[in-house]
């Protein structure tokens, strides 16, 4: 039997549900060997790409040694290592790197720990583009596309297609990351003409496993043969309190000067200098309705100027997601009545959100989480914490459980 000492090591994992509410569990296939606290194991649940997550390894005849894990996922993969513990437990940090099963299993020395399957989810992503409002036929209109992830570390690769109404191809293009961010970029030259819809949309297709395709909604651009001094890119959805990028862009052969964005409401940015062309501003709304955007441009050069108008319809503010744990024999978990479990016992838990996002579980104290089961190892109390990262429509939420931990009843 394990002490509470158990506690004071890094077991902290993380537990991935990828169902809405009303689906079914995504079957874990990690390591259901730890039925037995003293047995030896791989425990680690199904995750996300681009996701953090605890390997913890149970090796008590290993202890005080290096053991080599080694993650196998359809030709791509590597290793890591961790050293076993005087208490027979190692853990170590994996990053996935792509969606999938990846086969996880001990080498070397650590062969008799033996292999674990599990699933990686692909992360999805969400499709923005960035279109003038307005544009001369025959000169450059330049698109740019946004692709994110909601959460994680892996910025999307892959190509961006613009089509019109027409299902046309406009433009095409491969993003490139956005450094330290889960986003990723691509500029692309449009030259319109008259006889061609000016309704676009752009469609992202990922070039590995590690992320999902995305749309995104449709933006229409006002042709004219006329010079167009300036015009203004702006995000197709805007939610109060969510930042929405405002984008100034320069006509054909217009001279770099300064653009500054106004509302109806009030002032929005400063007089921004613009660079190649192009003048950027993070807005952040905190009202509701249709506010009247405008740019003002100016330059000192031919005494250039010009002005930009568009209405935008600022939605209330993002849901935020909600969360549902069950666990088998206990039904829905609730925050405020904690679970109690004797030492060794099992229970499988299924994570469940409004908007169908994944559910992630980690846990502090003398339990683990492996596959799909909260493992109780020693007497004391586990804190579970579930966190959904949201998605474009919600926002993230997170909860926190109690797990109480007794001794098993000493059999007559």
């Amino acid at each position: 039997m394990f002490s509470n000492k158990i506690s004071r090591i890094a077991l902290s994992t993380s537990l991935v549900f990828g169902v809405g509410l009303g689906g079914s569990l995504v079957a874990a296939t990690s390591a259901q060997a730890a039925k037995s606290t003293q047995s030896s194991f791989i425990a680690t649940p199904n995750g996300i790409a681009g996701v953090n997550q605890e390997i913890v390894i149970s090796a008590p005849k290993l202890k005080g040694q290096v053991v080599t894990i080694g993650l196998q996922n359809n030709g791509v993969g590597g290793s890591l290592q961790t050293t076993i513990g005087s208490n027979g437990y190692g853990s170590l940090t994996w990053l996935p790197s792509n969606g999938g099963v990846w086969t996880i299993s001990g080498l070397g020395t650590a062969a008799s720990l033996g292999s674990t399957n599990i699933t990686i989810s692909a992360l999805s992503t969400s499709t923005m583009l960035l279109a003038p409002n307005f544009a001369q036929t025959g000169q450059n209109a330049p698109l740019t596309a946004i692709v994110s992830a909601p959460v994680g570390t892996i910025a999307p690769q892959g190509t961006v297609t613009v089509y019109n109404q027409n299902l046309n191809v406009i433009a095409t293009g491969s993003l490139a990351p956005i450094a330290g961010t889960a986003t990723s970029s691509v500029t692309m030259n449009w030259s319109p003409n008259a006889s061609v819809g000016s309704s676009l949309s752009a469609t992202f297709v990922p070039s590995n496993g590690a992320v999902t395709g995305s749309s995104s909604p449709m933006t229409t651009v006002a042709l004219q043969s006329d010079v167009v001094p300036i015009a203004m890119r702006i995000s197709q959805t805007i939610h109060v309190g969510q930042p929405a990028l405002l984008s100034a862009v320069l006509g054909y052969n217009m001279p770099d000067g300064s653009a500054a964005f106004i509302s109806n409401l009030g002032g929005l940015s400063p007089s921004i200098p613009t660079v190649n062309g192009i003048a950027n501003w993070l807005w952040t709304p905190n009202v509701a309705g249709v506010q009247y955007i405008r740019v003002n441009y100016s330059s000192t050069v031919r005494n250039s100027s010009g002005t930009s108008e568009q209405s935008v319809n600022v939605l209330p503010p993002l849901p935020q997601d909600s969360i549902r744990l069950t666990a088998a024999g206990f039904g829905t978990v609730n925050g405020g009545s904690p679970l109690n479990l004797t030492v060794g016992q099992s229970i499988a838990l299924t994570g469940a959100t409004t908007s169908g996002a994944p559910v992630l579980l980690s846990e502090e104290g003398p339990c683990v989480v492996s596959g799909a089961n909260l493992i109780a190892l020693g007497t004391g109390q586990c804190v579970v914490t579930a966190m959904t990262p949201g998605t474009a429509a919600y926002t993230t939420d997170t909860n926190t459980y109690v797990v109480g931990v007794t001794k098993a009843p000493k059999k007559r």
